[in-house]
């Protein structure tokens, strides 16, 4: 496990870009390595991309029994308040559960 107990490839991703922002919500079970390649498209397109690690992701089934579908509801809109902070539109993109969120 890499740091704070993540697998390798987990980490959260974040690119300032233009007035335009992408938020990305991965899968359940998944991390944000499954969406990397749709950020890192975004980002060089000139879009701000947010690509957070929902709670109890990307780490152990351990860890995520101690999450809830309302924890990860709460880290999808801090990050879209985030975002919106920045950004004069926002889009909000997800795979499965990701973008039920």
């Amino acid at each position: 496990m890499g740091a704070a107990g993540r697998l390798p490839g987990a980490e959260p991703f974040s690119h300032q870009g233009g007035a335009t922002g992408v938020l990305l919500c991965h899968g359940f079970t998944g991390s944000p390595q499954s969406l990397r390649s749709w950020a890192g498209f975004l980002a060089e397109a000139g879009l701000s991309v947010s690509l957070p690690l929902l709670p109890g992701h990307g780490t152990s089934w351990q860890e995520m029994n101690h999450t809830t579908s309302a924890d990860w509801l709460a880290a999808a809109e801090a990050a879209l308040a985030e975002l919106g902070g920045r950004c004069d539109e926002v889009f909000v993109m997800g795979l499965s559960m990701g973008g039920c969120l």
